[in-house]
């Protein structure tokens, strides 16, 4: 029995446009390219099955298009099954403005919607952006982090009567930053809120991945796993408008083992506190889905793999 398994979010694949493309030859004939494989659920969901991903998670614009292309989730998880995916293993999603008390209501009624979708799914997270955007929000103040940390708390709650957990998501970019986000750890309740590491976004963010894990490695119940070459970036490039979707339309991430995050280092952390759960590979920004969700599950299969699986 292995120790981890491995989802693939699917936010670059958008919302593919039709469920099952039947005649590929057809198609073809039509268009004389290859994008008819890269537009049903049908087939992505096979070539992830055959790569040996376990799971997928979603992103909440995804949920609703897929009510309508399926009709309702059990539908889609009935679908998605018979494909080789086990699961969905969870949803992303924000807290925005939860710097402000006043939004409280609004964010619990949002997030009670993409909850209850969830548990439809069976899912296991929701892992959530906990602020908005540093630009624009931050620096927040500490009765600003406190409503931040009361927001996640009582997500949380909801989220464990439907058999859910929240996880924190850091974005390099996020009003919840350095400086700060170890404290809206420590302002969680941990029966409610747990964390997901992200190891490229908080490795730009200038977060020892190895050390952070190894110190908070109870709280941390889900990974989200991409590679980047931009460690340690200063306040200037984070905290910039657009940032990560600044018009400059860098590459931040890229697929494991291309990049300088120390995957082998977190791996031997994971080794020695037992981590059992979900991970799930992320392929953001990549030029070609396909490949970049290969790339990685190689890095996985044949150099972290051996290490702890």
């Amino acid at each position: 029995m292995e120790n981890i398994k491995y989802s693939f979010q699917m936010n670059m694949w958008g919302v593919p446009q039709f469920k099952e493309i039947h005649n590929l030859g057809e198609w073809y004939d039509k268009d004389f390219t290859a994008n008819g494989y890269f537009m049903d659920w049908d087939n992505i969901l096979k070539y992830l099955s055959t790569a040996g991903y376990k799971g997928i998670e979603l992103v909440w614009y995804q949920i609703d298009f897929i009510k309508m292309q399926f009709g309702s989730l059990k539908n889609f998880t009935e679908f998605i099954k018979k494909r080789g995916i086990e699961k969905v293993t969870g949803g992303f999603s924000i807290n925005m403005g939860s710097e402000k008390a006043e939004n409280l209501p609004g964010i619990l009624e949002y997030q009670k919607k993409i909850i209850d979708d969830l548990a439809e799914l069976n899912a296991e997270t929701l892992i959530i952006m906990p602020a908005g955007q540093y630009y624009g929000t931050g620096p927040l103040s500490d009765q600003q982090l406190q409503n931040v940390a009361t927001a996640l708390n009582e997500v949380g709650k909801m989220a464990a009567e439907k058999g859910l957990d929240v996880s924190i998501h850091n974005e390099f970019w996020c009003a919840v930053n350095l400086s700060n986000h170890e404290k809206l750890l420590e302002l969680t309740d941990p029966r409610y809120v747990k964390y997901c590491l992200d190891t490229a976004q908080v490795s730009i963010m200038g977060v020892d991945i190895v050390d952070f894990y190894d110190r908070w490695h109870e709280r941390v119940k889900y990974m989200h796993l991409k590679d980047t070459n931009k460690k340690s970036l200063p306040e200037s490039e984070r905290f910039k408008a657009g940032a990560e979707y600044d018009d400059e339309g860098k590459r931040w991430f890229y697929e494991l083992g291309a990049g300088c995050v120390n995957m082998t280092g977190l791996y031997e952390k994971m080794k020695k506190h037992e981590f059992k759960g979900w991970a799930t590979v992320e392929a953001d920004g990549a030029p070609d889905n396909l490949a970049a969700m290969l790339l990685s599950k190689w890095y996985i299969d044949n150099i972290l793999s051996p290490i702890y699986k």
